[in-house]
């Protein structure tokens, strides 16, 4: 598994964390924790996210 890197986010161009690259986003891009909770506001499933921008808690998620 590559290496944690921080990221860009790739919909709204704030900080992504430091997570695992996904396979299905560009070098150095991810999703942040916000950006993933407004596309389940918009109906987004679990099973879409995970497909398209990875694991919660491996590519994505909260930062403490």
């Amino acid at each position: 598994m590559a290496k944690k890197s921080g990221k860009t986010c790739s919909s709204c161009g704030g900080h992504a964390g430091r997570w695992h690259q996904h396979s299905n986003r560009d070098t150095g891009y991810g999703m942040c924790f916000a950006c993933i909770e407004w596309l389940r506001g918009r109906g987004t499933t679990e099973d879409e996210i995970k497909r398209l921008y990875g694991t919660e808690g491996v590519n994505w998620g909260k930062e403490s």
